[in-house]
This record gives C-alpha cells, structure tokens and sequence, in this order.
C-alpha cells in the first residue's frame, strides 16, 4: 500500500513539474501572438486613416512634370523614401512606365527618373510633414523624354494607398 501511494505521488510530482516547465513557453507565445495582433492593428488603423489625392498634373516640357498631392486623411505623412511614384506616357510609338526615386527637396527639377518635394502648403506645423489637408507640391523628371500630351501618375504612400491622375 505504501508503495502505491509512492508512486502515485510521484507521477502526481513528475506531471506538475513537466507542467511548471512548459507554462513559460506557453506565455512566451502567448505574448508573441499577443504582440503581431497589436501591431497588425495598428498598420490597419494607420491603414483606415489614410486617404490622398493627386491633381494638378502637368507636362511643363518634355523632360519634367509637376502634380499635387493633397492629404485627405487623418495620417501624418513623412515617410517620403518608401513612397512609390509611378509614371506612364508616351514615348513617340512606345508607352514608356517608370517607377521614380524620391529625390529630397526641390532646387529646381530632380535627376532624371526621380521625384521631389517643391513645397507643402500651409506648413506652418511640423515642417516638412504632409498634415491633413496640406497640398504637396511635387516635381518629376522623367527620361527617356516624353513626346505625348498624356501621361498617367500613380502615388503610393508608405502603407500602401493609392491615388492616380491622368492628363
């Protein structure tokens, strides 16, 4: 009888400490899944506030075209680098798309295949950040040069929303 009991409470021991080591790693996960849902809420709520518009966009010559853009959402835009500016036009016979770098701040037209920041309206907040309702005024430098009267313009911000113009 004594002995049944031994081994009985041993087992009992034995599943409590298996128990003991596996709660850590169970938290640990816990707290990782916890953290990806937090942070994926987070990209979708940055997501939700966001809202452009591209207009104004104009061939100037052969070589470089100005357009604006016009935050309409909630979100504070800045991070110019991870923008995507896409542009398509004609080539004489051929239709030619570029995706362009971000250039920095205009002093006249950016390097060729590049778009820049001329100025932002009203930016009497947080320099240099394009705030609600705040209009970008953006320059473009294309090559090889465009022959057509029409060209298409796409904008994507850092979080993925886009907006388009064609002229």
């Amino acid at each position: 009888m004594g002995l049944s009991i031994a081994i009985s409470g041993g087992i009992v021991m034995f599943t409590l400490v298996s128990i003991l080591f596996l709660l850590p790693g169970l938290t640990d996960k816990t707290a990782s899944i916890t953290d990806a849902s937090s942070k994926m809420s987070q990209i979708d709520n940055s997501i939700l506030k966001t809202n452009i518009s591209v207009s104004g966009l104009t061939r100037v010559d052969n070589d470089n075209y100005d357009f604006n853009l016009t935050n309409l959402g909630l979100e504070k835009l800045w991070n110019y680098e991870k923008f995507t500016v896409i542009i398509s036009y004609s080539n004489g016979s051929n239709v030619v798309t570029r995706v362009l770098t971000y250039g920095g701040t205009c002093s006249g037209y950016p390097s060729e295949n590049q778009w820049c920041r001329q100025s932002i309206s009203s930016d009497n907040i947080d320099s240099g950040i394009l705030n609600t309702n705040e209009i970008m005024s953006v320059r473009v430098t294309v090559n090889p040069t465009s022959s057509a009267a029409t060209a298409t313009i796409v904008v994507s911000t850092d979080n993925g929303v886009i907006a388009t113009q064609t002229i």
